[in-house]
């Protein structure tokens, strides 16, 4: 076994976003840090996998880094370096190999793990997941012209990876155990929207079924058998439901953990010198409630910029309204905050466009919409800083401009200033 106090006093644990935004904030701020990656590669951008890479099979899969930024130079990153041990009392820790590495603080930014499909036949060839980009590059490979597919699952994932391979020929079928997809992340009015859109580009959405068994012939792949007694011809299935933060190494140094490392907001742990960010924590909420853990490119960046900014001493928190947006065919759904479970849904817009504000009494929580092309950006970008502020809006003022999206981000931004 080998010792390794290298130059930098800062350890990051991860490859995605987290990790890389706050390896950037260390060395911007003048410090040399350690990135230790499971994958190959260095830190890169996961949210082309799902969209160009499946698309055009020659895609690059870009860093998060700009390749020409002088700060680059203090980040030393040792790829396919899995992290096995973690000893926050001595402040070491262990990769595979048997090194030891000691920091100061440590970054963990492990994200999360793609959930397996547990029936019969699901485990073998042809059975695919998308959560990494060996990952990605086998489910490109196997969306061949004319094939069959059948997605299991009706969430982002999902109807992203449904839109990529009928782009590119293939018959796809969604199968959803809900009663409609993208339960979890967007309201009735924007899920039914993009179901139409997946049915007129030939998509067969199925909805209130679960898969029972992946059948085969000689090993290969020939369908999916579903729980109303349907059988849906397949040659490649994909398994899109959800996913599990990979929690393990924080559960064995002792850190709390409850469906994620548990954070304050300012990303620190129940260590004082292990900060954690990204899909695979829970940001404790005010007066120590539960809070949430949120599986957004651009919580997962920002979470990892507050953790470095933290371990250098600094004051920072995360106090963001989460953004989230999904690229399907010509389309874009994009989504503003996380309404609770009691929230009102307020549907504005039009049939074209819809766009949702989830409200609590007259404040609201969250708003998500969904249009051909991006102008759906401009009220949910809009509804960041009333979401933020707990403004109480006044909808009648906002249903009455109908679906005009301009006139409601500008109702929107006159609500934030008062």
């Amino acid at each position: 076994m080998s010792t390794s106090r290298l130059t930098p006093r800062f350890v990051v644990v991860g490859g995605g976003p987290a990790a890389g935004a706050a390896a950037r904030r260390f060395a911007e701020a003048g410090e040399a840090v350690a990135v230790l990656a499971d994958e190959p590669l260095a830190p890169y951008d996961r949210t082309v996998l799902s969209k160009g890479v499946l698309l055009d099979p020659a895609a690059p899969v870009p860093e998060v880094w700009p390749p020409d930024a002088g700060w680059r130079e203090r980040i030393f990153v040792r790829r396919s370096t899995p992290v096995v041990a973690l000893d926050p009392g001595r402040g070491v820790l262990t990769t595979e190999d048997g090194t030891t590495w000691a920091f100061d603080a440590v970054v963990l930014a492990p994200g999360a793990a793609a959930r397996r499909l547990a029936v019969a036949g699901a485990d073998g060839p042809g059975v695919l997941h998308l959560r990494d980009a060996a990952d990605a590059a086998r489910v490109s490979a196997s969306l061949t012209e004319g094939s069959r597919l059948v997605v299991v699952g009706g969430g982002v994932i999902g109807l992203e990876v449904a839109a990529a391979a009928r782009q590119r020929g293939v018959e796809v079928d969604v199968v959803e155990a809900d009663p409609r997809v993208l339960g979890r992340v967007a309201p009735p009015a924007v899920a039914d929207w993009l179901t139409r859109l997946h049915e007129r580009n030939g998509v067969r959405v199925h909805t209130g079924v679960t898969p029972q068994e992946v059948l085969r012939d000689d090993g290969a792949v020939r369908g999916v058998h579903l729980s109303d007694d349907r059988v849906l011809p397949a040659h490649t299935v994909v398994v899109g439901i959800g996913v599990r933060p990979r929690t393990d190494l924080a559960e064995a140094a002792g850190l709390i953990v409850d469906d994620g490392i548990v954070v304050d907001p300012s990303m620190r742990t129940s260590r004082p010198a292990v900060l954690a960010a990204g899909d695979a924590v829970r940001v404790r909420g005010p007066g120590g409630s539960r809070g949430v853990r949120l599986e957004s490119f651009t919580a997962a960046g920002r979470q990892g910029e507050v953790a470095a900014a933290v371990a250098l001493g600094e004051d920072d928190a995360f106090t963001d309204v989460p953004w989230s947006w999904s690229d399907q065919y010509d389309a874009s759904m994009q989504s503003m905050g996380v309404p609770p479970v009691d929230a009102e849904h307020v549907l504005l817009g039009d049939a074209d466009a819809p766009f949702v504000l989830s409200l609590v009494g007259d404040r609201p929580v969250a708003a998500c919409g969904v249009t051909t092309g991006p102008g759906i950006a401009r009220p949910v970008r809009a509804a960041g800083p009333v979401i933020a502020h707990g403004v109480p809006l006044d909808v009648s003022a906002l249903r009455a401009v109908g679906g005009d999206l301009a006139a409601l981000a500008r109702l929107l931004r006159e609500a934030s200033r008062g």
